[in-house]
């Protein structure tokens, strides 16, 4: 049987997911994809409305994820929203449980009370719903729900006509009246599916992942100029093809648009000089991978259109650079593995460095031990160096060479003189810090 944590972790995610569609963006595993801090901070900056400040947009390292995780804890207590025993580690180490209870903040905050008290949001959201279908007697978020009846009433009360037969259901076909009801709500009112029918139905269904479905009908209620939902206000497109991407490779991303559209999607993708080339692989049930390929940096808009509607987000507005960034801009950075930190080539360079007092300058980071990367992060390092070989020194996020190359920079001067154009790039960067 599916376990209430089960039903909370996928209604958050899709709460989540149904924000981050308007940058392209999405989640599958909610207590690892916040690790590095960027989905976290795109997630604050749309449901507030706000700009977090400054942060590291390309975080390959340990230091900048928890950074970007403590830009967004520092932004949460600027909005007055009360944080207990969660710090940058938590989510960057993806505790599931203290990031479930992170995101149930900001859905408090931003969803259900819309900035007004926490304290009476569960009292205040379920006279609501008795105000609406007095007939149901709803008493709580949980077994009141559990044979879909209730939903379907809810429906037909904002949108009388809508769900008629709510009353002449059968209590004992549960699942196909919560199908029914989340259907409806869906297709015609465009309220997310926060909550699917089998976890509706289930008697441990989370009363926080109802609260949060519910609150959209709420949302409805008090809209005074609500329409009826069109096919591409239903649809999302997300994946790194909308973030970013680089010159000359493939820049893939996915759409999904209701299974049973009678809208054409349209994809264009305007670069700096011509519109870029672009593939659609029609997988069926309403989905379809892209890929469209940049030829040249600079800046590129994707339109996404269903029926001649743009779908949330789009235009995307992506920028592309001539090569990956490792996040390393201003900064002095060596790749080693943990196996070999005292073998010929490492120790040598580490004495030389350290009699140069680099680890004593603000442009250096501690060094980076490749093994205990992620493997997509520390392909992307060798991929940038275009070697294997280690160690690996990076001064402004550019490939400077092995240790066999920085002892011939230093004995030619010339490493001194990089040394000293970094740092004067780091203080343009960050002044003193």
């Amino acid at each position: 049987m599916t376990h209430w944590v089960d039903i909370q972790k996928n209604a958050f995610t899709r709460w989540v997911n149904e924000h981050l569609k308007d940058r392209g963006l999405h989640i599958e595993n909610i207590g690892k994809e916040f690790a590095d801090g960027l989905k976290l901070i795109n997630l604050l900056e749309i449901i507030s409305n706000k700009k977090v400040g400054r942060y590291n947009r390309n975080p390959l390292v340990r230091p900048q994820k928890l950074e970007n995780n403590t830009i967004s804890l520092a932004f949460l207590k600027t909005e007055n929203i009360k944080l207990v025993n969660i710090g940058s580690e938590d989510i960057t180490d993806g505790n599931l449980k203290l990031i479930l209870g992170l995101i149930w903040t900001l859905i408090l905050r931003y969803q259900i009370t819309k900035g007004g008290s926490d304290t009476s949001a569960k009292s205040d959201l379920l006279k609501w719903v008795q105000s609406k279908i007095p007939e149901y007697n709803i008493q709580n978020f949980q077994k009141d729900w559990n044979d879909g009846k209730a939903i379907n009433a809810l429906i037909n009360a904002l949108e009388p006509g809508l769900a008629p037969d709510h009353k002449d259901m059968n209590p004992s076909d549960k699942l196909a009246n919560a199908t029914k009801g989340i259907d409806r709500g869906y297709d015609t009112l465009g309220v997310p599916k926060i909550v699917q029918a089998d976890e509706m139905i289930n008697p441990k269904v989370d009363e926080l992942a109802m609260m949060t479905y519910i609150s959209y009908y709420r949302d409805l209620d008090q809209d005074p100029n609500r329409k009826r939902a069109d096919e591409a206000s239903r649809s999302r497109a997300y994946g790194p093809g909308l973030v970013g991407g680089v010159a000359g490779e493939p820049s893939p991303f996915h759409v999904e648009t209701p299974a049973k559209t009678t809208g054409k999607l349209e994809i264009k993708v305007e670069g700096p000089s011509n519109n870029a080339p672009v593939k659609v692989t029609d997988k069926g049930n309403g989905k379809y991978e892209v890929v469209y390929e940049p030829k040249e940096p600079g800046e590129y808009k994707v339109h996404v259109t269903l029926g001649g509607i743009h779908i949330p987000g789009s235009i995307f507005y992506v920028t592309v650079s001539e090569q990956q960034s490792l996040g390393g801009e201003g900064k002095i950075r060596i790749f080693y593995s943990t196996t070999s930190a005292k073998d010929e080539k490492t120790r040598p360079l580490q004495e030389l460095l350290e009699k140069k007092e680099i680890h004593k300058r603000p442009d250096f980071e501690p060094w980076v031990a490749v093994d205990l990367m992620e493997k997509e992060e520390r392909e992307a390092v060798f991929k940038r160096a275009g070697v294997r070989e280690l160690p690996i020194v990076f001064i402004d996020d550019v490939y400077t060479g092995n240790a066999a190359k920085i002892f011939e920079l230093e004995k030619s001067g010339q490493l001194d003189r990089i040394l000293k154009v970094n740092e004067q790039k780091f203080q343009n960067m960050f002044g003193n810090k």
